[in-house]
C-alpha cells in the first residue's frame, strides 16, 4: 500500500471521481511519476521504484474492496490484464453496475482470501484497500505488510491502520529500500 508518513492511503473528500481524495494522487508518485506541472511522465518509475513495481508482476491474484476497484474503473474493466481480483463486498453489483470477467464478488474476507490463494497457486496474493486490509488483518489472514511510504503529510483522509481494539500485532522487518518512496516490508509474527 502507498501511504503518507502520517498513515493515510487517501486524502479527504473521496468520491467516485476523486478516488484517492484531495492530494491522494501524490501517494502514487513513486509508481506514476509526474512533472512539476502534474502531468504523468511517459518514462514511468526508475531505479528502486521500478524494481518494487516489477515485483507486482508476479502476483497471482488480488483481493480488494469496491472502494478501491470502483474509483479506478476496474483498472480498465474487461480490458484489465492483471490477475483475477476477488472483491470483498457486502453486496453483488446492482442492475446497471459494471461486472467484469476477471472480478468475482464475495461477501466474506475468508472466502475472498481463500479463493484468491486458490487462484494464485504458488504466487503471492495482494490485498488492496483500507477496509479490506483491516478485515484481513483482523481475521489473521495477512502474512506480510508492504508499505510504500511517501514523504508527505496529508493530515486527514482514510487511514490504513484504523483497526480498533484488539491484541497488538507484532511485525518483523524484512526489507527497507529507498526510492521516491521508502519501501518497507514486514512479516506478521504469529
Amino acid at each position: 500500500m502507498s501511504i503518507s508518513v502520517d498513515g493515510f492511503i487517501a486524502g479527504p473528500n473521496e468520491t467516485i471521481d476523486n478516488g484517492l481524495g484531495d492530494g491522494g494522487q501524490r501517494l502514487h508518485d513513486w509508481v506514476l511519476p509526474r512533472d512539476a506541472d502534474g502531468r504523468f511522465l511517459e518514462s514511468g518509475p526508475t531505479g528502486v521504484d521500478a524494481e518494487m513495481m516489477a515485483a507486482y508482476q508476479s502476483v497471482g491474484a488480488s483481493v480488494a474492496g469496491p472502494g478501491t476497484v470502483d474509483p479506478a474503473g476496474g483498472w480498465g474493466g474487461d480490458a484489465y490484464e492483471g490477475p483475477p481480483v476477488f472483491i470483498y463486498a457486502r453486496r453483488q453489483p446492482g442492475r446497471g453496475e459494471p461486472r467484469w470477467s476477471k472480478f468475482t464478488y464475495v461477501d466474506s474476507i475468508e472466502e475472498a482470501i481463500g479463493s484468491a490463494r486458490e487462484a494464485a497457486g504458488d504466487a503471492d496474493v495482494r490485498v488492496q484497500g483500507a477496509g479490506t486490509g483491516q478485515a484481513a488483518i483482523d481475521a489473521g489472514l495477512i502474512d506480510e505488510v508492504q508499505l510504500h511510504v511517501m514523504p508527505v503529510l496529508l493530515r486527514e483522509g482514510r487511514r490504513l491502520f484504523d483497526l480498533g481494539p484488539g491484541a497488538p500485532l507484532d511485525l518483523e522487518l524484512v526489507e527497507v529500500r529507498q526510492g521516491a518512496a521508502l519501501h518497507v516490508r514486514y512479516r506478521v509474527r504469529r
